[in-house]
């Protein structure tokens, strides 16, 4: 269940759309050092189902944590760009792992509070599949939906996940998940 053809289309899709961004009259660099800077963070709890290549079980249980907020690295006038720091956690089938992802993503308002994005993933997978426990690095694409309105925070995020291989351990997957947590 290799599916790094369209891990690879994927990344290229988001980082085309991150490119889109790039062309936006104004784009900041470093815009978290600016006094007037606005994070407009958000913290949420996120559960869903996950699809491990390592694994025969397609409905695998995770569950997490999602901390968003407007990117500080690079931005665009109207604020479209929102970093997501997540930590992901599933342990059935044989296998635990623990993702620590970052994930840069052009957002686009849909109007009362909600929006849709897309953007690439990076990060590091610690997986123990029983015989042998590994940190694999990851890269992938995530597409998502968030509604935020005050301080309520919810979202679904539809990821897919590739890592390297090291010692019969890999740890390639697809995610589904819901969250909802605060604004500050």
């Amino acid at each position: 269940m290799k599916f790094t053809h369209l891990a690879s289309t994927l990344l290229v899709a988001g980082l085309a759309l991150g490119t889109t961004a790039s062309h936006a009259d104004g784009l900041k660099f470093l815009p978290g050092l600016d006094k007037g800077f606005k994070a407009e963070p958000s913290l949420a709890v996120t559960a869903g189902v996950m699809s491990a290549s390592a694994t025969d079980d397609d409905s695998m249980f995770v569950y997490g944590l999602d901390f968003n907020m407007n990117c500080g690295l690079i931005q665009t006038p109207d604020n479209r760009i929102r970093t997501h720091i997540q930590i992901n956690h599933t342990d059935e089938s044989g296998m635990k792992a623990t993702s620590f992802e970052l994930s840069p993503r052009y957002t686009v308002p849909l109007g009362s509070g909600f929006s849709v994005g897309a953007g690439p993933v990076l990060g590091v997978v610690l997986a123990d599949n029983g015989r042998n426990d590994k940190s694999l690095f990851g890269y992938g694409a995530v597409v998502g939906a968030n509604y935020r309105k005050g301080l309520y925070y919810s979202g679904l995020d539809l990821r897919y996940l590739n890592t390297s291989e090291s010692d019969n351990v890999s740890f390639e997957n697809w995610a589904l998940m819901a969250k909802v947590g605060i604004n500050f």
